[in-house]
């Protein structure tokens, strides 16, 4: 239904506020990359404390250029085999929070909430997601006085072009934007790297020792901010952000844990394009 699709397109707005989601496309029109959001001060709150120098880490990391970190970053990404995602991001349109775990083969497993519209489950077994709604959800969802369709779409898991997934857009970005993060940090839209990237200082990051990044967002023009870890591999660990046109936190933990997901069995699931075609 076109109300899905177009609360999807929200939630799209929303993590994209400040170049959240812009690795989330390999078209060239998308100028940012798969880095951050501003104020690492502000992102990190109480779990993350940041130190007065970029260096004394003592792993090596703190003599390499922003570039060369990303670019090691990006290495260490194109290895991970999964990660998890968790996200609170907020612009004009509203906010959108969750988490999200997912491997290289498409698997997730995860919930999001939408502000003023309710709870999602998402799952994903390979190229297929699915998404089930909480009640106030699905009021939001299914058309008032519609209660023969609500009643068939309660409690099922949702599928298809009419439920806000299609591939990687829509729902679905939000099972890839973890790892396409990973891979496509500190890059611009056209594949370059960001040659504006400069090391800002050095960070704990739910316990780890990060080195943190700034980068500008071309798209927005806005400073974006990155942590990438100086102990054992270089994963991203945070990506946040606060300009004019919206915030946003992500963390990134689990890297390399197993995903569980299960696809629906066939009675539990309501293939919203069968409906809509069929009306």
């Amino acid at each position: 239904m076109r109300a899905n699709r177009l609360l999807a397109a929200t939630v799209l707005s929303v993590l994209g506020a400040t170049g959240l989601t812009a690795c989330g496309s390999d078209s060239s029109d998308n100028k940012s990359a798969a880095a951050p959001a501003a104020s690492t001060a502000t992102s990190t709150s109480a779990s993350a404390s940041t130190s007065a120098s970029a260096a004394g880490t003592g792993s090596g990391m703190e003599t390499l250029t922003a570039e060369e970190i990303l670019k090691k970053t990006r290495a260490a990404g194109e290895k991970l085999t999964s990660v998890k995602t968790t996200f609170k991001t907020k612009d004009a349109d509203g906010s959108v929070s969750g988490s999200v775990i997912a491997d290289s083969s498409g698997n997730c497993s995860g919930t999001f909430t939408i502000e003023g519209a309710g709870k999602v489950e998402i799952v994903g077994v390979g190229a297929k997601k699915w998404i089930k709604p909480d009640a106030a959800y699905l009021k939001f969802l299914v058309p008032e006085g519609n209660t023969a369709m609500a009643q068939a779409m309660a409690g099922k898991w949702l599928t298809g072009e009419g439920a806000g997934i299609s591939d990687s857009e829509g729902f679905g970005w939000i099972c890839e934007m973890g790892m396409q993060m990973q891979r496509k940090a500190g890059l611009l839209g056209n594949g370059w790297p960001d040659s504006s990237a400069t090391k800002t200082g050095t960070q704990q990051v739910d316990g780890a020792e990060a080195v943190l990044l700034k980068v500008k967002d071309v798209a927005s023009g806005n400073p974006v901010d990155a942590a990438v870890a100086v102990t054992g591999e270089p994963y991203l660990l945070s990506v946040a952000g606060d300009g004019s046109d919206g915030s946003g936190d992500m963390r990134f933990s689990d890297f390399g844990k197993p995903v569980t997901a299960t696809a629906p069995v066939a009675a539990q699931v309501f293939d919203m394009d069968t409906m809509l075609s069929a009306g």
